[in-house]
């Protein structure tokens, strides 16, 4: 495992793009724009960069699921390691 990607320092640009896309799909206010942002972030040229397997990835789709309808906030936002707070 190449463990460069996890330092905004040494990681290669895509690795620094998709976290940022991210962070953006988080700031999106419309809930049905955000779910689509979301579903889209597969799409991104990063995702299989960053994310080998998908469900390293998946656990943010639940937990956007389980907090449905309330609002989002990004808590942290550092580097590969943000924390979302979804249905307050």
């Amino acid at each position: 495992m190449n463990f460069d990607s996890f330092s905004p320092e040494t990681a290669k640009p895509v690795h620094i793009e998709f976290d940022r896309a991210v962070v953006q799909a988080v700031k999106v206010e419309d809930d049905a724009a955000r779910k689509t942002t979301f579903v889209n972030l597969f799409q991104h040229p990063g995702f299989s960069e960053s994310h080998p397997r998908a469900d390293h990835f998946v656990p943010m789709y639940v937990a956007a699921g389980a907090g449905d309808g309330g609002a989002v906030r990004l808590v942290t936002d550092i580097y590969s390691s943000e924390t979302i707070a979804f249905g307050l």
